[in-house]
């Protein structure tokens, strides 16, 4: 049971790729959700006035919610960024006031979010199909196909260990400071490469027994349906009313 209750925190990349077949977002085509989500996430990156950044933060949470994404996915994945957004604002408010550093992070927090809805909502091999369909180089979609599906591979068996560990009663020491947290932390992370490691080998013999060779086969590209372009347009005319708004109160 306690095994069953942590895996519940934890969704794996398989199971990602099953909701995003079985949700509304899994059955637009890759090329509308890269080209409506790139246009949302340029056009929020030129916003300045702190109304519309909130807006478009209201926008991305909004698109979040409706999704079907698993919610704790979503929220695991953006804390894991968060730190990062967390410098760089300070950093933008250290030089240029706090109104400028809460505006960077709304900012950054609406681009992160739209593009993890996008990563989270999309099979991972439609993602990068619609990248090259859409003109990216072979070398640089494969590139970051793989990237991405070893980044999973690390959050995996970090999730896994972290189960282990809970299954057996373990609550590590009282500060990841003191010698106990040091070693967990430096025995965890020695785990978790050398585990992800071999996994990395395990997948990269199978891509070669299906002769796999740096490129990705893909079919005949689909036509665009109704919806597909019903999305894109949603997001142009959403991001075209910001950009005119932005444009407006210069």
């Amino acid at each position: 049971m306690i095994v069953a209750h942590v895996r519940g925190h934890h969704t794996r990349p398989e199971e990602l790729d099953e909701h995003a077949r079985a949700s509304w977002l899994g059955r637009i085509d890759s090329r509308a959700k890269i080209i409506g989500v790139v246009v949302f996430v340029v056009a929020t990156a030129l916003l300045t006035r702190t109304e519309l950044i909130l807006a478009s933060l209201s926008l991305a949470v909004a698109f979040a919610a409706m999704s079907q994404v698993p919610y704790r996915h979503l929220a695991r994945m953006y804390l894991g960024a968060l730190p990062f957004i967390l410098v760089a604002s300070a950093s933008v408010a250290l030089f240029a006031g706090l109104e400028r550093g809460f505006d960077m992070w709304a900012r950054t927090s609406s681009c992160v979010i739209a593009l993890l809805v996008l990563a989270s909502g999309t099979e991972t091999f439609e993602l990068f199909s619609g990248l090259r369909r859409l003109g990216v180089p072979k070398l640089v979609s494969t590139l970051l196909m793989l990237t991405y599906k070893h980044v999973l591979i690390l959050g995996d068996e970090l999730a896994r260990m972290k189960t282990a560990r809970r299954a057996r009663g373990f609550k590590g020491g009282r500060s990841i400071l003191d010698k106990r947290g040091l070693d967990v932390i430096g025995n965890t992370a020695g785990m978790v490469f050398v585990r992800a490691s071999a996994r990395a080998d395990d997948g990269y013999e199978g891509l070669r027994s299906r002769g796999f060779r740096s490129d990705m086969k893909l079919m005949r590209a689909p036509r665009l349906r109704a919806g597909d372009i019903a999305f894109v347009a949603w997001f142009a005319c959403v991001s075209s009313i910001l950009a005119a708004a932005q444009l407006g109160g210069v």
